[in-house]
């Protein structure tokens, strides 16, 4: 019998690191955009979509894992698209927090609460309401990304500590 992995016996279950490089277009540089939302179906969604876009997707299941995820993540990231309503540190408390360590990040927020209330938050953000048609989130991130970086945004998070 012979094996179609010489380097491999049967039971090895080691692998080599993935190597992502391959994924990107020859010699241009994707965005890196940072997707944090609690409910699991969307923020798939919204990761695929990205993905389908050629954006290089970060993923993160609350505020806090999302900030720790930025925290961690060495390369610049290009825009954070973040729910508006999750516990403990919501999307845009994440976002102020992201707009004071990375001046350079752009936001995208969006809920399925009424824009009101979002407007009540004194946030000066892009916003996208849920649910949404997957185009309209495509060509909102599309525009966003077109847009020159503005000088760094100082929105106070409602939380003391992240």
């Amino acid at each position: 019998m012979t094996s179609k992995n010489p380097g491999r016996q049967k039971g090895d279950r080691t692998s080599r690191p993935v190597d992502h490089s391959d994924l990107r277009p020859p010699g241009a540089r994707r965005s890196v955009i940072l997707v944090v939302d609690d409910d699991a179906l969307f923020r798939k969604l919204i990761t695929l979509l990205m993905r389908l876009d050629g954006h290089f997707v970060l993923s993160a299941a609350n505020g806090h894992e999302g900030l720790e995820l930025s925290r961690q993540y060495p390369e610049s990231i290009d825009l954070v698209i973040a729910d508006v309503e999750m516990p403990r540190l919501n999307g845009t408390d994440l976002c102020a927090h992201l707009l004071e360590e990375r001046p350079g990040i752009r936001a995208l927020v969006m809920s399925a609460a009424d824009m009101s209330e979002i407007v009540s938050q004194n946030v000066d953000l892009p916003f996208l309401p849920k649910p949404f048609d997957p185009e309209a989130l495509r060509a909102r991130v599309r525009a966003i990304l077109a847009t020159p970086v503005q000088p760094p945004m100082h929105l106070v998070p409602s939380d003391v500590t992240p």
